[in-house]
Order: structure tokens, then C-alpha cells, then sequence
């Protein structure tokens, strides 16, 4: 009823006082010394001081016996200190043959240490040199983790035979993985060109970064693939891909749109990648233009990795429905957020993964309209950045690859977005991109050109959402129409208490009023204001900017308190990961039956319970002591509505 009624009275937060805090922000320490400590794990190689320009690769492939063999390529300028040698990585199950160099004489070569390969040349390397050197290298690359690497993988039901690799690995600190393949260095500030020869077996394809130059098929059936990536991107960033692939083209320019898809799914492939044009010019018009100048997918048995120009895809999502447009638009937005503008320091990956789990909302925004955008927002992310809990800052967390990084990185983007305003927040998400193109930033950079399109400091933000608070607010919020006529916001918290502006919604007849209030708690997490008016009832933030959990006590008549949920909500799923017990806590605003269901990442229906809810807070409990290891997709839903999160079974 409310929504054919409306009376909107915005008052948008660019608009606001942006001093209210009773802090003196010149006081605050700067944080860019704090920022830019070295990790104890980043760029741990004193030797590691020289600046790899490009990486030239020749490789053949072998699937029937896995394995490769070949060179690598690398120019390099010392720029920063003379060096006794060149020091790289290489895992030791692949055997260097030989090493050459146009510029030095090599005169020897070491593999001491794990994973370690050491060049030493003469003239010794000083200060405003530059070398050129190739390494011959032949074998099976070992297994780093489940996740990160080269992988050969057979032919099994409709997935053909394929090797492929993937550029970080979940179990190393820092990440990246290519030197299972490649002998590089897992600095992200390293930025290289690329080019690659890729000589794969007959009926194959080969696919890496860059555009496609020439292919060319050989005498004995075999085939090379030749790709060149003009632009400088992180090395992590560089792939190869071999398997029997159709090249499905959805552009032929600005950029052109390929993917590598197999055979037995392009009939899949032609609703699944469907929305994908749409997006990246979506992008393009809000973020910057795109940069590179080829983008797709190719499948892999696992994914999804935000390679240079062709995005490592998930085999099993490519089917004939949308339910994976998130995955799309996330690691389509990396060529922004990843890869165009790369994190300088592991500890700023949510400049990475938190813009690009942003980025799945704001495609869902762009592609299919405002209600999708805000529903996946509370459906999807809110409730996995409320499940993350209070363990770390979204800043150097414990654990870079968990919902505090993704989910709730992603939720601060869109409360930013809410402080900011869309015109500011937008410049600002352009200007980012362009002064730190094809190179890196820090939160710290980031936070400097928010505030300069802000024209205020952000540092009370930050601090409290990414560099030292954790958690989320919990509010309270009593509304007194009967005694003072006040308004009062209590955090129940116990971690971190946050000063925010907060849209209001004030109920009279069949009109709502909106307004915002900056809201400062006190020591004791409360906020109080009597300026606020006699309507029927107020709620709080009504479109869903607010990482939070917010219950609403409207006290309109003497002695009359109530405490309800306002709408059905699923509020948390714990622990998670879990292992076998996974529970799901969710409030209702009235007794109903509510049905919990759990999909794998096939889309197979593992459980399904009804139970029947009371008014307020409730659980459901699984059991999944009988299911594999993996995410499931949990939906909680009455007659009327749905909510969803996901959650990881980790046996």
C-alpha cells in the first residue's frame, strides 16, 4: 500500500554537514606510514629488487603425459639497487636445461632453497642496467594446492582432456602460484608485457593473455597459438589454457568478446554468457572505458580467476540459465579492479576482491534494474558479510579469502557509495582507475582520492569499517510518540561502534517521508534526538545501504512496547565454513511456515525441511554429515519470499 502512496522527501548524503563527528580530524594520525610497512610475508626476497618489462613464452604442451616443456623470456631493468644475481621462483619438479642472456655471460645457476632459482651473471648487475635472459626448462609442474597452478586434468563424461593454470593458490602466503610453470616472482608491483607461443596436440586450442596474433597449424597436426598482451599487468595475471575449445565470438571489436568454450556446451554457452556485452559496456561507462583489448572466458575445471583478457570460467556454470551472472560480472570487473589497478600489498586485497564483489550488484544494478541490485544486496551479500563475524579488519585480515575481504569489503563499497553519493562516489571509482593505471595502489591511495571528490576527510570511515573496527552495527531503535516524541539508536554490539548517516523512514497514513540523520553514538553505543516529530511509526534505513541488523520499537500509546521484525529476514548461518552442523537464524513477522533448501554448485538439491517460524527469532539446523565438501547455496523461503546464503562444507 505504502508503495502506490509515496511522498519522497530525499535528502541525498553529499548534501550533508560532513562535520558532525565532535572529532578533530587534524589531529588524526596519517595512515600512510602505518599502510606502507612491509608484511611479514610481502616481498620477504631482498633480492626481488629489479622490474621485470616483459615475458616472452614458448612452451609444448604434452596431455597424454602430462607435461611441458620450453622457455621463458625476461627483460628486466635493475632500477633499484646493484644485485649479486637474478633471483626467481620455479618449482624444483621442473628441470632447467640451460640459461642464456644477449646482454651478460651467464656464469652459473642455482636452484638452493625451495621453489628457488638463482642466475648469476657478469658484468655484476648494477644500478641502470638491463638484462636479457631465457631459461630452457623441461617437466611436470608439482601440485601447489587444490587451487592454484598448472593442472592437467583427462577426458571425463562431456569435459574434454585440458590443461590449464591458475594464478594464485589459496594455501601460499602471498598467493600467486605461476611459478609452478613460469619462473617469475610473486610481487604484485612487478608489472610485465606478455607474449606466448603455445605449441599444443592436434584438435586442441591454446588460448593465453593477450590478443590472438596468429594461429598456425604444423606439419604433424599440431598446432601453435601465438597471443602478445601490449598491457603491463601483475604476473600473477598471465595463463595458459589448452583443450579442445570452440571460440564463440559475441564482439568483433571495442573490445572483442571471445570465449573458449567446449564443444559439448555451446548450446549452454549461448544463455549463459548472454549478459556479458551489456555488462562490460555498463562497466565501461561508470568505471572507465576497457582498457585491454580482448575480453572472455574459458572454461576450466576450476575457477574463476581473473586472468588477463580471458577470465578462467568454472566448467559446471556454463549452463542454459542465468543463476551465474554473479561470477560473470565479478571477474569481469577485476579488468578494473585487479587488473587494470592492482592491490600494491596482499594486505589491500579487498581492493580487488571487495570492488569486484561489489561489482556483481552493481551488474546485476546496471543489467537488470535497481530492485535486482538492492535484492542481491540482501539476499547475497549483506547476509555472508553479517555471517563473517568479528575475527579481523577487512585491512590486512587474517584470512584473505573469506567473506571479510569479499562480502563485507563489498559492503563497505556500497556504503561509501551511500556517504559519498552516486555522482561523487562514481568520479571518484573513474579518477582511482586513471591515476593508478596499469599500476598499484593501497587503501591508503584510494581512501586520498575519495576524499579529494569528497572535499572532506573519509579517515572516520575507514578507520572504523576497514583499518580497525570489525563486526557491524546492531541496532536498536526505539521511537517514542507517547512520552518525549524521541528517537533513539542503541548499538548492542560488542566489537566496534560505528558513526554513520542513516536514511529514516517516517510512517504517517498511507505516506512515508524520508530523511537522514548523522547518527554518533555515545561511549556507550546510543544516539538519542528529540527533533524528530509525531508520525505512526519510523524504520531505519529503508533501502538497504547499512551493513547491520536492526530491530524497531515503536512506543505510541503509554505502556505500549512492541518489538517485532519488520519483514523476513535470514540473519545469519553458522559457523561457516562448518562442518557437519550448519546453523540458520532468521526473524519472522508472524508465524508461517518456512521451508530451508541446500543446492550444490550444480544446482542439485541437497536438503530440503519445513518447519513452521514464530513471530521473532528462529533457527533451522542441517545436518550435512552425508553430503561432499563444498559450497551450497542456502534458501530460506515462505509463501511469499526468499532469502539465500551460502555457506562452505569443509570435511
Amino acid at each position: 500500500m505504502y508503495l502506490l502512496l509515496l511522498v519522497l522527501i530525499p535528502v541525498f548524503a553529499m548534501a550533508q554537514e560532513r562535520h558532525h563527528f565532535g572529532v578533530d580530524f587534524d589531529a588524526l594520525k596519517s595512515r600512510h606510514e602505518f599502510c606502507r610497512r612491509p608484511g611479514p610475508n610481502v616481498l620477504d626476497d631482498s633480492l626481488h629488487q629489479f622490474n621485470v618489462l616483459k615475458i616472452w613464452s614458448d612452451l609444448t604442451f604434452n596431455l597424454n603425459n602430462p607435461g611441458i616443456a620450453g622457455s621463458a623470456r625476461l627483460q628486466m631493468a635493475f632500477d633499484e639497487t646493484p644485485l649479486p644475481r637474478v633471483d626467481l621462483k620455479l618449482v624444483y619438479s621442473l628441470s632447467v636445461d640451460s640459461v642464456t642472456s644477449t646482454t651478460h655471460t651467464v656464469d652459473s645457476v642455482g636452484r638452493q632453497g625451495l621453489d628457488s632459482l638463482q642466475i648469476y651473471l657478469s658484468p655484476a648487475l648494477q644500478l641502470g642496467d638491463t638484462a636479457d635472459i631465457t631459461i630452457f626448462y623441461h617437466g611436470t609442474p608439482s601440485i601447489i594446492d587444490g587451487w592454484g597452478g598448472m593442472f592437467f586434468a583427462q577426458a571425463a563424461g562431456w569435459r574434454p582432456q585440458i590443461c590449464y593454470t591458475l594464478g594464485d593458490a589459496l594455501g601460499l602466503d602471498p598467493p600467486p602460484a605461476n611459478f609452478a610453470w613460469l619462473p617469475s616472482f610473486a610481487d604484485p608491483n612487478d608489472k610485465v608485457e606478455w607474449e606466448a607461443w603455445l605449441h599444443v596436440p592436434p584438435g586442441k586450442v591454446g588460448v593465453s593473455a593477450g590478443v590472438r596474433v596468429d594461429s598456425t597449424l604444423n606439419p604433424d597436426s599440431s598446432s601453435t597459438w601465438h597471443y602478445r598482451l601490449d598491457q603491463p599487468v601483475s604476473t600473477y595475471l598471465v595463463f595458459v589454457s589448452v583443450s579442445e575449445y570452440e571460440i564463440m565470438i559475441q564482439r568483433e571489436s571495442n573490445p572483442v568478446i571471445e570465449n573458449f568454450v567446449y564443444p559439448s556446451r555451446v548450446t549452454q554457452a549461448q544463455v549463459h554468457f548472454q549478459p556479458v556485452p551489456e555488462c562490460i559496456d555498463a562497466f565501461s561507462a561508470n568505471f572507465g572505458p576497457f582498457v585491454f583489448d580482448r575480453f572472455g572466458y574459458n572454461m576450466a575445471r576450476n575457477g574463476d580467476m581473473e586472468h588477463a583478457t580471458s577470465v578462467s570460467h568454472y566448467d559446471g556454470a556454463v549452463v542454459s540459465n542465468r543463476s551465474w551472472d554473479w561470477i560473470l560480472f565479478h571477474e569481469m570487473s577485476h579488468h578494473w579492479w585487479g587488473d587494470w589497478v592492482t592491490c600494491a600489498d596482499w594486505r589491500d586485497l579487498w581492493l580487488n576482491e571487495g570492488f569486484a564483489t561489489y561489482c556483481e550488484a552493481l551488474g546485476m544494478e546496471w543489467v537488470y534494474g535497481e530492485q535486482s541490485f538492492r535484492d542481491y544486496m540482501r539476499t547475497d551479500l549483506q547476509p555472508a558479510a553479517r555471517n563473517a563475524g568479528n575475527v579481523s579488519t577487512i585491512y590486512d585480515p587474517d584470512y584473505y579469502w573469506g567473506a571479510i575481504v569479499y562480502e563485507k569489503g563489498g559492503c563497505v563499497l556500497h556504503m561509501l557509495r551511500w556517504v559519498m553519493g552516486d555522482s561523487l562516489f562514481f568520479e571518484a571509482m573513474r579518477d582511482y582507475g586513471q591515476q593508478y593505471a596499469f599500476s598499484t595502489a593501497t587503501t591508503v591511495d584510494f581512501q586520498a582520492v575519495c576524499e579529494a571528490h569528497y572535499d572532506s576527510t573519509l579517515q572516520w570511515f575507514f578507520d572504523k569499517w576497514v583499518f580497525e573496527g570489525t563486526g557491524y552495527p546492531q541496532y536498536q531503535v526505539i521511537y517514542d510518540a507517547a512520552h518525549s516524541v524521541s528517537l533513539t539508536v542503541n548499538q548492542l554490539q560488542q566489537t566496534t561502534y560505528f558513526a554513520m548517516p542513516i536514511e529514516i523512514a517516517k510512517y504517517v497514513e498511507d505516506a512515508i517521508i524520508t530523511d537522514t540523520v548523522w547518527v554518533i553514538p555515545d561511549n556507550n553505543g546510543s544516539w538519542t534526538t528529540n527533533d524528530i516529530g509525531l508520525f505512526d511509526s519510523i524504520r531505519i534505513d529503508p533501502r538497504g545501504w547499512l551493513l547491520k541488523t536492526a530491530t524497531h520499537e515503536d512506543i505510541t500509546e503509554v505502556e505500549d512496547f512492541t518489538a517485532t521484525p519488520d519483514s523476513f529476514e535470514l540473519s545469519a548461518a553458522y559457523p561457516n565454513p562448518f562442518n557437519p552442523t550448519l546453523t540458520i537464524a532468521y526473524v519472522s513477522p508472524r508465524p508461517q511456515p518456512v521451508t530451508m533448501r541446500a543446492y550444490n554448485v550444480q544446482g542439485q538439491l541437497a536438503v530440503e525441511k519445513t518447519a513452521l517460524a514464530s513471530a521473532g527469532s528462529n533457527t533451522l539446523v542441517w545436518n550435512a554429515e552425508n553430503q561432499a565438501s563444498g559450497v551450497y547455496l542456502i534458501q530460506l523461503s515462505t509463501q511469499t519470499e526468499m532469502r539465500a546464503v551460502k555457506a562452505v562444507l569443509l570435511k
